[in-house]
């Protein structure tokens, strides 16, 4: 006789849920300034000690991609999740084309602009998602 097992179906492998944000705000062209303070504040209360400037720079070079060529406005989020701090801009853009190459290579010095990806590359992890509706830069950096 045939040993006969039964199989149980295994429940869907759960996905970790984000912290929530601890700043989300939205942005235009008009409010860097206030957007770059609100990430100073909120990036200090979630432990970003000496990486905090980087934070900032990193947030404030997303935006201002997201002033220049992702529509005029956008939202940014960021939270701490663990040992990182994270920072997430979303725009409704028309997408990015080699979104994966963007910020690779440190333009030649007399080109003007181009630097803003390249700098948040150095100072931090970035996963971008991109296409016809917008784009979602997401930047992770260690906390101290």
């Amino acid at each position: 006789m045939r040993n006969q097992t039964s199989t149980k179906a295994r429940p869907p492998a759960r996905r970790r849920r984000a912290a929530p944000p601890a700043l989300r705000q939205r942005f235009d062209g008009r409010g860097l300034l206030a957007l770059r303070s609100a990430v100073a504040a909120y990036a200090a209360e979630l432990g970003a000690g000496d990486r905090l400037d980087d934070m900032v720079l990193v947030a404030h070079e997303l935006s201002t991609n997201v002033v220049r060529h992702g529509g005029g406005h956008g939202e940014l989020r960021l939270w701490r999740d663990g040992d990182r701090l994270l920072c997430r801009v979303t725009d409704a853009g028309p997408g990015m084309a080699d979104a994966a190459g963007h910020g690779g290579e440190l333009p030649a010095p007399h080109l003007p602009g181009g630097r803003g990806l390249w700098i948040v590359r150095r100072l931090s992890a970035v996963r971008i998602e991109t296409g016809s509706d917008g784009t979602t830069v997401t930047a992770s950096m260690p906390l101290p």
